[in-house]
């Protein structure tokens, strides 16, 4: 009962998977953050740029005197304080407005006109606000000239005097902040995009770690190869010199080289005394191919006579992986009736690990994978070799990892975190079920993940996937 209450309390704790899985699937769409960011502030821009309407103003100083005598009303500020309010009252009426449209001879004025009183004195300024500078300063020429007139007959013991005349407006007061929202809505586009893809990333029914692995996929679990960086230095990644992520490289991490030798006792365990072993995976750029090469020597470190073929006819990365993109002879001449076999095969250095690697370009690989020389090639290998790997094309390629499953007597599926949909998954595993050869399981490839992860991770493992797409491989190599 304790230990069940500590498995639920530490579940709880747990996320179900590491989260910066979602920081990584983000960041592969970052195209979609920045065009957010950008088709919103350029459409904010346009749309305020367009409904920006400036407005000018221009400013009048009166001062406040009482009629037929010299003494200021600067000792009666409350009369200055109402006078103001109702001399704005006065130049807002319609008397003054049709005075104003008649002196500027023009059809009608929208603009506003305002007073305040300046504090602490006898000073009202006037304040005339439209969209023409030049209709803002006529106005106020006009009441200056015609206020007496109306005012006089309210306020006819207050007299206002013009300290400061009214000039033409050159700049609007209020700026154009086009540029400001652009740069806002641009920023909250950006914030947006990123969550929903966050949420998405979430929602979306993939595989993240082992226990989703465990759950989802109807196939047994092998483990977890974890991500390594591929370039191990700074001055390799500017020169974008790739390090061969193989267990027989002095610089790979001990954690994948021992994820590699867990996984290779685990495919030992589940062979049941078979030899050939056929690696796929349902996508492209999942790591199949660096998973089968490196398995293969895994099995000659420990004593077996390993043969590793390259049956991707139409885009193989064995050799690339393994450095070997110069060779005559390949899987593409034995299939097509060379009967030299020694001058096909290639030595691993000086190990027991045989290479038969493929050219590119072909087409019907499916009819030569599952020909009849086919089938003798891998008898006769069966009975010099202890092991057979075969490197076959992703299930969403090509049919070829089906028409091999009749000839191979188990295969692996290598599953990149967070890439296929489960759904697919189990097809695939469904489709290779149905074939001769044994389903081992999956084993779950670049994982990105940290304590909060509830998979357990036991290797450190790269992007190999990066050598290229599928599909258009770059001269760098293949990433399958």
């Amino acid at each position: 009962m304790e230990n069940t209450s500590k498995s639920n309390m530490q579940s709880a704790r747990l996320l179900p998977f590491d989260p910066i899985v979602l920081v990584q699937d983000v960041l592969k769409r970052w195209l979609v953050v920045v065009l957010a960011a950008l088709a919103v502030g350029i459409g904010t821009y346009i749309y305020t740029d367009a409904t920006y309407a400036p407005v000018y103003q221009t400013t009048t100083t009166f001062v406040v005197t009482t009629r037929g005598s010299s003494t200021s009303v600067y000792s009666n500020l409350s009369s200055t304080s109402n006078l103001a309010g109702l001399f704005t009252e006065l130049l807002n009426s319609s008397i003054m407005r049709k005075t104003i449209l008649q002196e500027t001879d023009i059809s009608s004025f929208d603009g506003t006109i305002d007073t305040a009183v300046v504090p602490n004195t006898n000073l009202i300024t006037m304040t005339v606000t439209d969209s023409d500078p030049r209709m803002a300063f006529l106005a106020a020429q006009a009441i200056i000239e015609h206020h007496e007139s109306l005012t006089y007959q309210v306020i006819d013991d207050i007299g206002l005097e013009v300290l400061q005349y009214p000039a033409v407006p050159t700049s609007p007061t209020n700026q154009n902040f086009a540029f400001h929202q652009m740069k806002k809505a641009a920023v909250i586009a950006a914030l947006a995009a990123t969550a929903l893809l966050a949420i998405l990333s979430y929602l979306r029914d993939a595989v993240r770690s082992g226990t989703e692995a465990r759950e989802k996929l109807d196939c047994s679990y092998l483990g977890e190869i974890s991500h390594e960086r591929k370039y191990k230095t700074v001055f390799a990644l500017l020169r974008r010199k790739k390090t061969s992520i193989l267990i027989t490289n002095p610089v790979t991490s001990f954690r994948f080289v021992e994820s590699i030798r867990k996984l290779r006792r685990r495919v030992e365990q589940h062979m049941d005394g078979g030899k050939v072993l056929m690696v796929t995976s349902l996508l492209e750029n999942e790591g199949k191919s660096t998973v089968a090469v490196n398995l293969a020597l895994a099995m000659e470190q420990k004593g077996k006579r390993v043969l590793l073929i390259d049956c991707d006819l139409r885009k193989p990365a064995c050799g690339m992986v393994l450095g070997q993109s110069k060779f005559t002879y390949g899987l593409n001449d034995i299939l097509g009736g060379k009967e030299n076999l020694s001058e096909c095969f290639l030595r691993y250095q000086n190990s027991d690990m045989y290479m038969l690697l493929a050219k590119r370009g072909e087409q019907n690989t499916g009819d030569l994978l599952i020909s009849p020389r086919m089938n003798v090639l891998l008898d006769w290998a069966r009975e010099c070799f202890d092991f057979i790997v075969l490197d076959l094309p992703p299930m969403s390629a090509a049919s070829d990892a089906e028409g091999m499953a009749d000839l191979a007597d188990a295969s692996l599926l290598v599953v990149r975190q967070n890439a296929a949909a489960a759904p697919a998954l189990n097809n695939a595993v469904a489709s290779l079920d149905g074939h001769k050869a044994k389903v081992l399981g999956c084993v779950l490839n670049n994982v990105y993940a940290t304590q909060l992860s509830t998979g357990q991770s036991y290797g450190g493992y790269s992007k190999y996937s990066h050598y290229g797409h599928y599909g258009n491989y770059g001269s760098g190599g293949s990433g399958k």
